[in-house]
């Protein structure tokens, strides 16, 4: 059996079958509303009928609307194969009797008269096909299938009917299809029919089970996916021809089966059903029978009438008021409408509801579809009125379609035009950054004096202006232009956007300390401009990372997590916070806005949640959030904030998520790379670096070359956002290049000293110790780990703990220093960085002696038999021997198979410097 939950429905047709098989004939019919699935009923019944008992004869006929003029249509669609494969014997034994008042039917047949009798009766006519069929079944039992016998023709079905009359005598199971609500099912031979049947089959919608069973046997590869199938089930109720449409419309692919189904069927019903279909499909969930009867112009007991046809035909479901039976039913109805049809209706809907009272937004969704300009003067207002109950609702995609609206009945130009597209640009700064500077910028155009083009400028959101493309905005106004307040927000907004040009951003430190020790923040102005500087100041390194961690805790504490002055300056205090190694107050604040704003699911500062548990060394539960918040965005990081791609890259590089890290890389391309701001260009040419790493190392350094390059053309010094000198130190060092190595961690650890955050000088003090040796590695390394301890970098201090461990390589305080580390790293959930493997027991690592993953980690590292033997102080050979071991207990065959079996890009001692 191929079709899904119709199992009893088959049984039954199997029973008549089988019966007729006996010599038992019988009548069944099977009925039910539009699309249900007799057809593919009957079909089956095709299928599997010549392998019952006795082996019977099938005969089949599909009646249409387009054949109903033809006299007999239905019964020689039925009897003409049979009679014309007959021999001239059976034809006259067939012929016989009654049955020769039906011969002039089938010109060709053995005894044909060649002429049609003058005024033959069509009862005798009928009489003769009933004999004959009776003749034909005596010789072999028949299985006679009519689908769409609601558009038979009358002659046919008088035919039918006197079969049904003495159908128990004759070994023929006779089924017929029906569909329901059809003016034509109602005929007195149908209904004559259906009280001789024997069997009478209604199938019912597929249930949630049933849909998935149809998807299996469509092939479709979505089947198993129970989100996908509670979807198709809702859209289609499960009759299976909605589901049919459901699935194509997912596909946009090939006609629509349903609309033209639809449309036939609506043609042929009195004009009043289908205008009152039409206008249901236009009210939608407000479809109340008096404003059906006001779009149509019928009385109640007309639609009312309507009503009841349509629920018969299954197009609507039983609920009251009127709703279609599917979502899908009525989209097809609403694409069997014509464009004028619909333009009538909707304008009328609109003034109805606007008459009525009803809310503006009720209004608006009809005039979105309604062209400009709008033949009302009140439609505009609507449409305005709507927008901001949407944007108080939290739907700003809705509120901005309908000010899309209102700006096509405005003139060209103007002011107030150009006020509406400020209006627009507000709202779309939302969800679609790009767009709301696109229309501010039309809009500045627009407005006549220079304080309302500044003072316009200040109301698009402060986060806005990290985009590349808010430079062409702020370079049409000037600070001075607008009034004490707004210059503020202007020059905080100009300063945002010049951010990668070395003169202003140098100057942001100077005119930080312009505001004195206390800046004053009692105002929104204020604080937007102390924000703007703390995040220029963390860039360049200005100002010491004390003075910016003490600023931006006390503007946190300015900012509610709930306030809409929150999401301005997040993304830039965030930055500031971490890289100035503050704890605590972010901490909280980052948990208290998640929290407070679950209901926004706000990806950037979720994302920025993760990064913060990260960086504290939380990484399952950092990895965890991160995917949090990429799958709230939808996997789209096109137009997201550039704070929350820097967050992602952050986590992926800390946690070592390499899926993560593949989903970033392979987001951004060179084009799209190209055109993003310097913080998302930079954290990508890091991410993409730490990714190639292990097996490219060179590559890896020429990213993070490229990276420091374009940091010191815009004056980013600041050695705890990108900690670009200490890998490409790291790296170097790996390829031999001691020198430049040490050049370059000297420059990050004066900076790192000047800056004054413990993680970036922990870190760049490890590298610099392992470019030493003697007494002055040992007072490095010591350092690092004092100032590791510090930082609450629970990583870092594992790494610094690792280095010391392996100068102290045969000394009784390197199993203690060890052991810490392995315990750090493990409570981190990055057993990795030990060569423990990821995962315990099951990782590889697992197999391998503490004194072996060591080796495997330095071999990871890329360091020579050699090196890794004056790491650890033992001999070369003793080096070889536990490689050795390693490649047996793994089953691998060298080096070139470790990161494969490891899977580890950055696995190592050192990785990640």
């Amino acid at each position: 059996m191929t079709l899904p939950e119709r199992e009893t429905e088959l049984r039954l047709l199997c029973g008549a079958i089988t019966a007729a098989g006996a010599g038992e004939g019988s009548v069944t019919v099977v009925t039910g509303p539009l699309g249900v699935g007799k057809t593919a009923l009957l079909k089956e019944v095709l299928r599997i009928a010549p392998t019952r008992p006795g082996a019977p004869r099938v005969l089949t006929a599909s009646a249409s609307r387009t054949e109903q003029d033809f006299d007999f249509g239905v019964a020689c669609q039925v009897l003409e194969p049979v009679v014309a494969e007959a021999g001239e014997h059976d034809a006259e034994r067939w012929f016989a009797g009654t049955a020769s008042a039906a011969r002039w039917l089938f010109p060709g047949a053995p005894g044909w008269p060649g002429w049609e009798p003058d005024g033959h009766h069509d009862v005798l006519t009928a009489h003769g096909l009933a004999g004959l069929l009776a003749a034909i079944a005596a010789d072999r039992p028949l299985v006679v299938l009519v689908d769409d016998l609601h558009v038979a023709d009358r002659q046919s079905l008088t035919w039918l009917r006197q079969c049904a009359r003495r159908i128990r005598d004759v070994p023929c199971a006779l089924v017929v299809a029906v569909r329901e609500g059809d003016p034509g099912a109602d005929r007195p031979a149908i209904r004559e029919l259906w009280e001789l049947a024997k069997t009478r089959i209604r199938p019912p919608n597929l249930s949630e089970a049933g849909v998935a069973a149809a998807l299996r046997a469509a092939s479709d590869a979505r089947a198993g996916d129970a989100r996908f199938v509670a979807a198709c089930h809702a859209a289609s109720a499960g009759n299976p021809l909605y589901l049919t449409e459901a699935v194509r419309g997912d596909h946009r692919t090939g006609p629509s089966l349903l609309k033209e189904r639809l449309t036939a069927q609506l043609a042929v019903l009195p004009p009043g059903v289908g205008e009152c279909a039409k206008a249901i499909a236009v009210l939608g969930d407000h479809a109340e029978p008096w404003l059906v009867e006001r779009l149509t112009g019928g009385d109640s007991v007309a639609v009312a009438e309507a009503v009841r046809a349509l629920r018969r035909l299954g197009i609507l479901g039983p609920a009251a008021p009127p709703r279609f039976a599917a979502p899908v039913v009525r989209a097809a109805v609403e694409a069997s409408t014509t464009a004028p049809e619909d333009l009538r209706l909707r304008l009328h809907a609109a003034t109805v509801f606007h008459e009525a009272g009803f809310a503006a937004e009720t209004v608006a969704a009809q005039l979105l579809e309604v062209p400009a300009p709008s033949p009302s003067p009140w439609m505009p207002e609507e449409l305005r009125t709507a927008a901001d109950a949407a944007t108080r609702r939290g739907q700003p995609e809705t509120a901005a379609r309908y000010l899309r609206r209102a700006l096509l009945d405005l003139p060209p130009d103007g002011p107030e035009r150009g006020w509406r597209l400020v209006d627009l640009a507000l709202t779309e700064a939302a969800f679609d950054v790009p767009a709301a500077i696109r229309h501010l910028m039309q809009a500045v155009g627009l407005l006549p004096t220079p304080r309302e083009r500044a003072e316009a400028v200040t109301l698009l959101p402060l986060s806005a202006f990290l985009r590349p493309e808010a430079a062409v905005l702020v370079g049409r106004v000037r600070p001075e232009d607008a009034g004490a307040q707004a210059g503020l927000r202007l020059e905080a907004r100009i300063r945002l956007t010049r951010c990668e040009d070395p003169v202003l951003l140098a100057g942001a430190a100077d005119r930080l300390r312009e505001l004195g020790p206390e800046p004053p923040i009692g105002t929104v102005a204020e604080r937007e401009l102390l924000a703007v500087l703390l995040h220029a100041a963390t860039l360049s390194a200005g100002v010491s990372a004390r003075t910016v961690a003490e600023l931006t805790e006390r503007l946190l504490r300015c900012a509610p997590a709930s306030s809409t002055e929150f999401a301005d300056t997040a993304p830039l205090l965030i930055v500031c916070s971490f890289a100035a190694g503050s704890a605590g107050q972010p901490s909280s604040w980052l948990e208290s806005a998640v929290g407070e704003t679950a209901e926004g699911r706000p990806a950037s500062l979720i994302a920025a949640r993760a990064a913060e548990l990260a960086q504290s060394g939380q990484l399952t539960r950092a990895r965890a959030t991160a995917w949090e918040a990429y799958e709230l965005i939808g996997g789209d990081l096109a137009e997201v904030a550039e704070s929350l791609v820097m967050a992602l890259v952050s986590v992926a590089i800390i946690a070592r998520d390499e899926r993560l890290a593949a989903t970033l890389v392979e987001h951004y391309d060179e084009a799209a790379l190209g055109r993003t701001g310097l913080h998302v260009r930079a954290a990508l040419l890091m991410l993409r670096g730490a990714v190639a790493a292990v097996e490219d190392p060179r590559g890896a350094l020429a990213r993070f070359l490229d990276c420091g390059a374009a940091l010191h053309r815009a004056g980013w010094r600041n050695p705890a956002l990108f900690p670009w000198r200490t890998w490409s130190a790291w790296l170097q060092r790996r390829l031999g290049d001691r020198v430049s190595a040490g050049e370059l961690i000297d420059d990050e650890v004066r900076w790192a000293r000047r800056w004054g955050a413990p993680v970036a000088l922990g870190r760049a003090l490890r590298i610099k110790a392992s470019l030493l040796s003697g007494a002055e590695a040992d007072r490095v390394l010591a350092e690092s780990i004092e100032i590791s301890r510090s930082s609450g970098d629970r990583l870092e201090l594992a790494r610094a703990l690792l280095a010391e461990g392996a100068l102290l390589s045969g000394a009784a305080a390197a199993g203690d220093r060890l052991r810490e580390a392995y315990r750090l790293a493990e409570g981190c959930g990055a057993p990795w960085l030990t060569g423990r493997g990821a995962e315990e027991p099951a990782g590889p690592s697992a197999a391998l002696s503490e004194a072996e993953g060591r080796v495997v980690a330095f071999a990871l590292d890329g360091l020579t038999n050699g090196e890794i033997a004056a790491e650890i102080n033992v001999s070369r050979r003793a080096v070889e021997k536990h490689l050795t071991n390693c490649y047996r207990k793994l089953g691998i065959s060298g080096r070139a198979e470790l990161a494969e079996v490891f899977g580890a890009w950055g696995f190592g001692a050192r990785s990640s410097a």
